[in-house]
């Protein structure tokens, strides 16, 4: 498997920040490493994100096909444009094309709400994707509780920081498999 996102290599510490076998590790090393970075040469909060997205890509790729969690196979990051969408897959509802939003936040403990602009995913999927949505095919991954229950987006599939940790937290096959993929593609 080959990681297409471009924080693999802009990422320094890449090696410290998958040592261990926790996502909450993850995200505050990825939170700590983002605090050092230079606002001149890559703005802190854009690093942070670009980490998630980076470990957003390979969540669901080693999840590949995964009906319980994820609903999608064959993802890919998006890198054509930027108004909400961060990757496409197809459902594994219906076969059709579904879209993934990643949002971080430094702080596992809050929700998803306007500030966070997660309503752009829904606007551009149905509006330029053309996507029909089932439930299933409009995905937002972060990295804190979900989506607040009272914004309109509430409904959509969410994987937050508990889906996340309950798949990956101590599971030695995906961290050290990702390790491999460091190993080989980015030192």
């Amino acid at each position: 498997m080959k990681l297409q996102h471009t924080f693999g290599y802009d990422c320094e510490d890449l090696s410290s920040l998958i040592a261990e076998n926790k996502a909450s590790t993850f995200f505050k090393k990825l939170v700590a490493l983002g605090k050092k970075q230079d606002p001149d040469l890559y703005d802190p909060l854009s690093f942070m994100g670009d980490g998630f997205e980076w470990f957003v890509e390979y969540f669901f790729k080693f999840f590949n096909g995964d009906h319980t969690i994820t609903y999608t196979a064959e993802y890919e990051p998006n890198f054509e444009y930027d108004r909400g969408i961060d990757g496409r897959g197809l459902s594994t509802l219906d076969g059709k094309p579904n879209v993934i939003q990643c949002k971080f936040k430094a702080d596992p403990t809050k929700q998803l709400t306007n500030e966070d602009n997660i309503s752009n995913i829904a606007a551009d999927a149905c509006m330029n994707e053309a996507l029909q949505y089932n439930g299933k095919n409009v995905i937002i991954v972060t990295s804190c509780k979900g989506v607040h229950p009272k914004h309109a987006m509430a409904n959509v599939h969410c994987i937050g920081i508990k889906e996340i940790a309950r798949r990956v937290d101590n599971n030695v096959i995906f961290w050290d498999n990702l390790r491999s993929i460091v190993e080989e593609q980015y030192v």
